[in-house]
């Protein structure tokens, strides 16, 4: 598995709350500045002290790691091998705005752009929202930041 060059499907559900984006809204993250999952060719460790990186390997034949950061609480032994398993299905983990903390701050409902987050698509690019600055508001109708806004799938 060439760990920069091939595009994995996304898993079907989310690697923290195990909820499908149907059942939650928004867009299926993979990398934040404070968490994420790749796959890397190098071992990664440390770095920021609440923040740190972990590198798990999951092949010889290309070297091929695992590698999570985020607060060591949400990183369980539990994930990291469900994260393993599913890279080894050639999926790639992701999780929800819900468990990435990109909601909004009336309802908890999902933001229309996850902001500053790496979102993987259907097919398997994975792009990169930027940071504006205007409120994007929600995908929820009753809530009072409710915007309808209309993203194209990759619009981001």
């Amino acid at each position: 598995m060439n760990a920069k060059t091939k595009k994995l499907l996304p898993a079907p559900n989310c690697i923290f709350c195990n909820k499908t984006i149907e059942q939650v809204g928004g867009k299926q993250i993979v990398h934040q500045q404070v968490r994420g999952i790749k796959l890397s060719k190098k071992f990664q460790g440390g770095g920021n002290k609440d923040y740190p990186f972990q590198s798990f390997k999951l092949s010889e034949n290309p070297e091929t790691y695992v590698v999570v950061w985020g607060i060591w609480s949400i990183w369980s032994q539990s994930n990291i091998n469900n994260a393993i398993e599913l890279f080894k299905q050639n999926l790639h983990p992701w999780f929800c705005q819900k468990c990435g903390n990109r909601t909004c701050d009336k309802c908890q409902e999902p933001i229309n752009m996850p902001m500053g987050s790496d979102v993987i698509y259907e097919d398997g690019d994975i792009r990169h929202v930027m940071v504006i600055g205007i409120n994007p508001g929600c995908i929820n109708p009753k809530c009072t930041n409710f915007k309808n806004i209309v993203i194209p799938a990759k619009a981001h």
